[in-house]
């Protein structure tokens, strides 16, 4: 049996697939990057937006339709929360999975396969377009918030974290199979800890981490402004742990984070950037932004951005307000209306652009650490690609095969359509 695994939405549903199919190879399961090879395709769908919603929708119906000899799986957020779509769903996948039940679809696969067909080996299974030399762990699933735009608890139900020496082991046997670079995920990935006994820290992980395993680089995927901790930021002096942020906003008016039921204010995030960049003035610094909540006047909005413009942030992601049933949000008054919402992401993205520029004219002429993926088209040529220790995406010309290698470039030019041009130097 042949297994084809694809995904929409964050870093976890990358995580989720990623562990899966190297459980699936160990177990002898052939794992195909191609899905017209495959007797199975699982598909890890999300709900975050709307718009992931109707992509996930979009993915399982392509592959119910492109390969109708393939039995489409569906599981992941958007199938836990569409339970009441059962003719919609029935069009498109075969059988679902919600995320309570994720860890069966690995039981009934070895069932339904012939080991002795496909030699089981100790390699990292090819995931095609979701190939990464990254490898993403989750550490912690579900959400103990309650923010008014987000099905994520709904999705997923309350945080529960995984056990530190499972992580480690996860870890290390990925570092055996070469794989230089860690990104620890999860929903709410800071309250990691905050269900065990006894209690533990995001921080408490990560130290275990630093101290147990021989991975180059260990880099946090998105963490919520209150669980950025004295003790976590005080890890970033080991050059290991990858000197980059990515944390949330959703909006720079303190109105607004009430409404959406955020437990932070502007002056508390400030002062948590100062704190940060307090003891490292250099590190990368990122975060999401939703324009158009309900309630988001003008006037608001433009506060917001000044708020925005003040905090320096090295890069973002930005989003209109989506409406999602099911959520608080969703039936509050002072609906902005989506054309508005619309422009709004505009400004936001530009401002957000004009600083990551200015983050990167920083570095320019120093050096980087770059672990290369592979190659991108620039300029007619294909070039070699590849991410930097503080997550400035990097391109390099080299005849060498860079693929998988941590090398140290020079960041020389940066272009006017965005990207950084750097050369080996190592």
């Amino acid at each position: 049996m042949k297994v084809f695994l694809n995904m929409v939405g964050c870093r976890l549903n990358q995580a989720e697939i990623e562990h899966l199919a190297l459980s699936l190879t160990e177990s002898g399961v052939e794992v195909v990057s191609n899905p017209e090879e495959a007797d199975e395709i699982v598909i890890n769908t999300c709900c975050v937006t709307a718009k992931a919603s109707a992509d996930s929708r979009k993915m399982l119906r392509h592959h119910k339709a492109l390969f109708p000899n393939a039995h489409v799986i569906g599981t992941g957020c958007w199938v836990s929360t569409s339970k009441d779509k059962t003719t919609e769903r029935q069009q498109m996948l075969d059988q679902a999975y919600d995320n309570t039940q994720k860890e069966q679809i690995l039981v009934d696969l070895r069932e339904k396969a012939s080991p002795e067909i496909f030699e089981s080996g100790y390699y990292r299974p090819n995931l095609g377009s979701r190939n990464r030399t990254r490898g993403f762990v989750k550490v912690q699933d579900g959400c103990d918030n309650r923010c008014a735009y987000c099905l994520t608890q709904v999705a997923r139900g309350k945080s529960v974290s995984t056990d530190a020496n499972s992580v480690i082991a996860y870890s290390r046997k990925l570092h055996n199979l070469g794989v230089k670079e860690i990104v620890l995920t999860g929903v709410q990935l800071g309250s990691w800890g905050k269900d065990l006994l006894p209690r533990q820290s995001i921080s408490d992980l990560v130290k275990k981490l630093l101290d147990q395993t021989e991975t180059a680089r260990i880099r946090l995927s998105s963490i919520e402004p209150w669980d950025v901790s004295p003790e976590l930021i005080s890890l970033f002096e080991d050059p290991r742990l990858c000197p980059h942020l990515h944390i949330p906003l959703q909006s720079g008016s303190d109105e607004i984070l009430r409404k959406m039921n955020r437990p932070m204010n502007t002056a508390r995030f400030r002062e948590i950037l100062k704190h940060i960049r307090g003891a490292n003035p250099d590190i990368a610094i990122t975060t999401d932004i939703i324009c158009g909540f309900p309630g988001e006047t003008e006037e608001i909005f433009d506060h917001s951005l000044e708020f925005l413009r003040d905090c320096q942030f090295s890069g973002g992601h930005v989003f209109p307000f989506s409406a999602l049933q099911g959520t608080t949000a969703f039936t509050m008054e002072a609906q902005v209306p989506h054309s508005i919402s619309r422009e709004r992401t505009t400004t936001v993205r530009q401002v957000l652009d004009e600083a990551e520029r200015a983050f990167i004219s920083r570095r320019l002429g120093k050096t980087a650490k770059v672990l290369f993926e592979g190659k991108a088209k620039f300029q007619g040529e294909w070039i070699w690609q590849g991410w930097s220790e503080d997550f400035l995406k990097v391109l390099a010309p080299s005849e060498e095969d860079l693929h998988n290698q941590i090398l140290i470039v020079q960041m020389d030019e940066l272009t006017t359509s965005g990207e950084i041009i750097a050369h080996a130097i190592n």
